[in-house]
């Protein structure tokens, strides 16, 4: 349990730091947009999901070998932040709250983090179907597929759809309102890998996918650069 709680406040103290003293985007109801992160976060992303294919069978055996009644409760929690059945609902009521308060910051921020919920999904979605990752919990090992498995939950391992759904909904509300809010996808992502339904390369795939297409839809009402001089998205 302790090398569980360091780790985690390890980790949380580290996303603080790195997502803390953002600038307000927000100015006289005109929204200020930014450049999206270089081409080299779509590299560092996979390469850190690669990387993590060969750690995911030990970080699985540790999580599995540390379990409390303690993080067992937290995380039962902490995966309502990527439960859809939760979540949207959730999102469709502020929605409607912003028009009935006519907040306008309220109501963009939503209507990104609708947006991205949707991409996030499809994308996410599509790459479950393709892998067709065994979870952990069906003990065949790290690299065990069976691509398409449609409705088999058991083979929709990677990426981890509750981390992704998570950070596309609450990436637009971090970047307009606080980052401090980031600590709930990613506490999302650590109870998805604790409670053995995920990988941590899993996870960090999803975490990836959600970031970037929350970050799109806040700041993407112009052209966005993906490659230098080269492919450019506009939404």
């Amino acid at each position: 349990m302790k090398r569980c709680t360091i780790l985690l406040i390890l980790f949380v103290s580290v996303v603080s730091r790195v997502f803390s003293n953002q600038p307000e985007i927000f100015n006289d109801s005109t929204i200020q947009r930014t450049r999206l992160p270089h081409w080299t976060f779509f590299v560092g992303m996979a390469g850190a999901t690669g990387m993590a294919l060969f750690a995911d069978e030990n970080v699985s055996k540790f999580m599995n070998n540390n379990q409390t009644d303690f993080w067992k409760g937290f995380c039962k929690i902490s995966d309502l932040g990527g439960e859809k059945k939760v979540i949207i609902p959730g999102l469709i009521l502020t929605y409607g709250t912003s028009y009935l308060l006519k907040n306008e910051k309220l109501q963009i921020t939503t209507e990104a983090s609708i947006k991205s919920a949707i991409a996030s999904f499809l994308v996410t979605e599509t790459l479950k179907q393709s892998f067709g990752r065994a979870r952990p919990y069906m003990e065949l090992g790290a690299f065990h597929s069976r691509p398409f498995p449609i409705l088999v939950d058991d083979y929709k391992s990677m990426p981890s759809g509750h981390t992704s759904v998570a950070f596309a909904i609450f990436t637009p509300f971090a970047e307009n309102y606080s980052r401090w809010i980031y600590v709930i996808p990613v506490a999302v992502a650590f109870g998805r890998v604790y409670q053995n339904k995920h990988w941590v390369s899993d996870v960090i795939a999803g975490s990836g996918i959600g970031f970037l297409s929350g970050y799109f839809f806040t700041y993407g009402r112009k052209q966005i650069e993906i490659i230098p001089n080269g492919l450019k998205v506009w939404f």
